[in-house]
């Protein structure tokens, strides 16, 4: 397993106390000084050179699958303004783990704290591992540009289960980001409310920015598809829907009515077109619980 040393900010890792909070783990809160210095960090160079963060089951054959999406579903950049609602609740994820720069994807959610952006668990620890360091959210990103501000995590958290043993039902994350510009995050680019327990049988809007071949991280995708497949090798069972998007799209909501129901995680590498996400239950509502209200 990769190791790192963390820096200053993101240097204890947290297990919180409570019946519901044993389920999370957190990486402990940030300074005014460790912030800045992450927005140092991310110059143009080392975001234009971050490599996509993807996770890809079955590069070793150890389980075969196939079968692509069988139901029709659609695949398409966005094409309106990126700073314009809802669409501006999206955005591009840069964080450093193992001593490599990484991109993902997120999402703002409605908060108490007006704080708290939704991943998945690999765009903010190893699963098991450490935490990410470096970690910002630039929403509505496009082409290099920031628009709407970037905002730096204080705090980081994710499911005890992806934590130590990288478990991809609970493969699901969350950051409390500072306010930019003295503005919090959806105070400026409003949030997306976000489900818990809900019928799995829906139609999804993925969001992302595939950043791997043939696409190049810099624009905002979408997948449109009904529930594909359910994939029996996780408990609870993950959701698959059809969708062409690459690494660096991780983390990026399914959104059901204005509501997120999961997040890109991980796909086969013999199951073209299939993304699969987790189903957020009580441990993901533990998760969002602890992060909004931090």
């Amino acid at each position: 397993m990769r190791r790192l040393t963390l820096a200053p900010a993101l240097l204890a890792t947290f297990v919180l106390a409570g019946p519901a909070h044993a389920q999370v783990m957190e990486s402990g809160p940030s300074s005014d000084a460790s912030r800045a210095s992450v927005e140092d960090y991310w110059t143009s160079d080392r975001m234009q050179s971050a490599k996509p963060a993807a996770r890809i089951i079955n590069a070793d054959g150890t389980q075969s699958k196939s079968q692509p999406a069988p139901l029709p579903w659609t695949s398409q950049e966005v094409t309106t303004p990126y700073t314009n609602a809802p669409t501006r609740t999206h955005g591009k994820v840069f964080f450093t783990l193992g001593g490599v720069d990484y991109v993902c994807s997120g999402t703002a959610l409605l908060s108490g704290n007006k704080s708290v952006v939704w991943t998945a668990g690999h765009c903010v620890n190893e699963g098991p591992g450490d935490f990410a360091t470096n970690w910002e959210f630039v929403p509505a990103y496009k082409d290099g540009t920031a628009p709407l501000g970037v905002y730096v995590a204080d705090n980081l958290f994710t499911s005890s289960a992806w934590g130590n043993s990288g478990d991809f039902s609970y493969d699901f994350g969350a950051a409390v980001v500072a306010p930019a510009g003295g503005t919090a995050l959806t105070d400026r680019v409003g949030g997306r409310g976000i489900s818990f327990n809900y019928n799995r049988s829906q139609n999804y809007v993925s969001y992302g920015y595939p950043a791997a071949p043939p696409f190049t991280g810099e624009r905002l995708w979408t997948c449109n598809s009904p529930l594909q497949a359910s994939d029996s090798g996780a408990s609870p069972a993950t959701m698959g829907i059809g969708c062409d998007m690459t690494g660096g799209s991780s983390g990026g909501g399914w959104i059901v009515g204005g509501n997120l129901y999961s997040e890109n995680s991980y796909g086969y590498d013999n199951q073209p077109n299939v993304m699969y996400g987790p189903y957020l239950d009580s441990v993901a509502q533990s998760v969002y619980n602890a992060a909004a209200a931090d």
